[in-house]
């Protein structure tokens, strides 16, 4: 979990951002915003995507040479019926995209190296492929297993290639585990992902909950600042310290739960490292006044 600072400094990044003059409002601006925060978090959550991926696709390779290795057969009792038309034209989908998920999954392997600094983005553009191909051969296997229903004869001469389709399903629905974790969080091989994923998902969510009502009070907040600073106009203040002042205020007056000593406190550390040298000393005295008169 996330710590508090962390989120009040996202918060302030996030206010600054969204204070630009000509930038973007703030509801166009979150998701390029949320995708530079959390860049760190994503690349090991594509890392570990990646590293489960591979662990959980081992042994599929020598079924899927035997597959093949069996397939010209299979073609041939196939089209021998001209009833099979369709079946046929299902098992030679399955074929190509068994191709492309041997050529993508060697992508993956290529692409992972966790002691080496790597293209992450590539990286998750192939594991996302995967998740494609294994979505379009789950279902072309079951159209698969359904046409051979009202072929029984030709039903009866597959049997060896219907095991090795089996086969490689069951390694489809591992793979469902990488694709959709939150639906196996207790999975040991799935288990970090999920937490990983929870805790993006949470930190966004705290952070966005802050900021919005900060940003829908604004008026408010802006106003009380203008009672205990002179001449106070939003423009004339340093952006960043204008974000923490309104953060402050608003902890201030609406966070009882929150001692205003504490809140003052923690907006000086983090004017500290955003603000210029003047800003501690300033956000203190302003901060200090609001808490005073309210």
């Amino acid at each position: 979990m996330h710590s508090r600072r962390a989120i009040r400094e996202s918060a302030i990044q996030f206010l600054y951002c969204s204070d630009i003059e000509g930038g973007a409002d703030a509801e166009e601006l979150s998701d390029t915003f949320w995708e530079l925060a959390l860049e760190s978090d994503s690349n090991k959550l594509i890392k570990a995507s990646a590293k489960a991926l591979l662990h959980l696709n081992q042994g599929r390779e020598a079924r899927h040479i035997k597959f093949v290795d069996r397939s010209k057969e299979t073609l041939a009792t196939i089209t021998a019926d001209p009833d099979a038309e369709k079946l046929k034209t299902t098992f030679q989908e399955i074929l190509k995209l068994e191709s492309k998920w041997r050529a993508t999954i060697d992508r993956v392997q290529r692409l992972y190296n966790p002691g080496v600094e790597t293209p992450d983005s590539e990286l998750d553009s192939a594991i996302k492929d995967i998740f494609t191909l294994n979505t379009q051969l789950t279902e072309s296997r079951k159209r698969w297993e359904h046409q051979l229903q009202d072929l029984p004869f030709i039903n009866k001469r597959l049997d060896a290639t219907k095991s090795l389709i089996k086969g490689l399903q069951r390694v489809s629905d591992r793979i469902i585990m990488v694709q959709k974790p939150e639906d196996f969080a207790d999975h040991p091989d799935i288990k970090h992902i999920h937490d990983t994923a929870e805790k993006m998902h949470g930190f966004r969510k705290e952070v966005d909950g802050l900021t919005s009502t900060i940003l829908n009070k604004k008026p408010e907040l802006d106003e009380t600042i203008e009672s205990v600073v002179e001449n106070y106009k939003p423009e004339r203040i340093d952006p960043v310290d204008r974000a923490i002042l309104r953060l402050g205020t608003y902890e201030i007056l609406l966070k009882e739960e929150i001692p205003a000593p504490v809140t003052i406190n923690e907006c000086i550390e983090i004017s500290r490292r955003f603000g210029s040298n003047e800003s501690s000393r300033f956000i203190n005295g302003v901060l200090d006044k609001i808490a005073k008169r309210d």
